[in-house]
């Protein structure tokens, strides 16, 4: 009789198990939270856009990013912040579309990263996507499930580690309560706020590249200042018909200018280069290769005297003035100093 009352207790026990677990605590926010990590580790999209309202979600996460690149610029007046939300919102139909797929394309793959050009989100959109940090944000961990009965939502704080920024931050997933009594994300009620902590984190960047950089071209400038006059001097004692005056001028060039030139693209190399400022930095270590060309292209004319090695220095000299007053208009544009100013 021990035996089977025991029995009976253990059968009694699994069935209110059982019901605790299918009719309790499967519609609950907190098992909707795992179904969703789970979904994420095996891929699986069908879970996911069960647990996850990706319009609604979609929707107002694009909204909350518009508001938020706008407020991180220059504060804009009333009519132009109506002006470009006007805009934006002729975008946002297509773009929503497209960070949908993004979206579907990481739940698939782990990967924000379009392999197939047929599977791109566009110019646009990828811009766009790679401005809301998302794509450089990893999970941490689940800080706290806050629910309101009264309202059919629940608050789960979610931390991340945003990359660019190299710091947490604490983002509010909303749940809100289906008619079958599942839970699903519904919004981020912070993204907002997200979007202004990385902008922030960014120009923070931004300003620590434009001081580092400010550094090393005035010194490198000042020191071509100097050999512009050392230059002039070794012409003014001799003259180029000189195999002296040649021999000299060849190790001038090779041991000061294309040297400093070098050391000046050693110390670009080893900065941190914000996503802002990349395309001003490609365009700057660039401009060094050109005059460490011009620079050896010159040195060799001392030795071979041929008029196509001076021709094509010349050339290479041209093209890296031309480069500068690009470089000097996309430096105003990120707030960096520019070569030669």
């Amino acid at each position: 009789m021990k035996l089977y009352l025991l029995l009976a207790v253990l059968v009694l026990l699994a069935m209110g198990s059982g019901y605790w677990y299918f009719q309790v605590y499967t519609k609950t926010p907190d098992y909707a939270l795992q179904k969703i990590e789970r979904a994420l580790e095996e891929h699986d999209q069908k879970t996911f856009e069960r647990y996850v309202d990706m319009d609604a979600l979609l929707d107002k996460s694009y909204d909350d990013l518009m508001e938020g690149l706008m407020d991180a610029e220059q504060p804009l007046s009333t009519e132009a912040k109506f002006t470009v939300g006007n805009f934006t919102q002729m975008l946002k139909a297509p773009l929503i579309t497209s960070f949908k797929q993004a979206v579907e394309q990481y739940v698939n793959t782990g990967s924000w990263t379009q392999e197939s050009e047929e599977s791109s989100q566009g110019f646009e959109a990828a811009q766009v996507l790679e401005k809301s940090g998302i794509c450089e944000s990893s999970f941490r961990k689940v800080d706290s499930m806050a629910k309101d009965k009264e309202a059919g939502t629940a608050i789960a704080k979610v931390r991340i580690f945003q990359q660019e920024a190299n710091e947490e931050f604490v983002l509010d997933v909303q749940f809100t309560e289906q008619p079958d009594g599942t839970w699903r994300v519904t919004e981020i009620n912070n993204f907002h706020e997200f979007v202004l902590f990385l902008t922030k984190a960014r120009r923070a960047q931004l300003i620590q590249y434009a001081d580092t950089t400010a550094e090393i071209i005035s010194r490198h400038d000042a020191a071509m200042m100097q050999a512009q006059e050392q230059f002039n001097n070794l012409l003014s004692r001799g003259t180029l018909g000189s195999d002296e005056t040649r021999k000299a001028l060849k190790n001038f060039m090779e041991g000061t200018i294309k040297a400093d030139w070098q050391q000046r693209k050693t110390e670009l190399e080893a900065v941190t280069v914000p996503a802002a400022a990349q395309t001003l930095h490609h365009l700057r270590l660039r401009i060094c290769d050109l005059h460490i060309a011009y620079a050896a292209g010159y040195a060799a004319w001392m030795t071979d005297k041929k008029a196509t090695t001076i021709r094509e220095a010349d050339r290479q000299l041209k093209q890296a003035k031309t480069l500068e007053q690009e470089e000097k208009f996309l430096a105003r544009r990120v707030g960096a100093p520019a070569e030669g100013e």
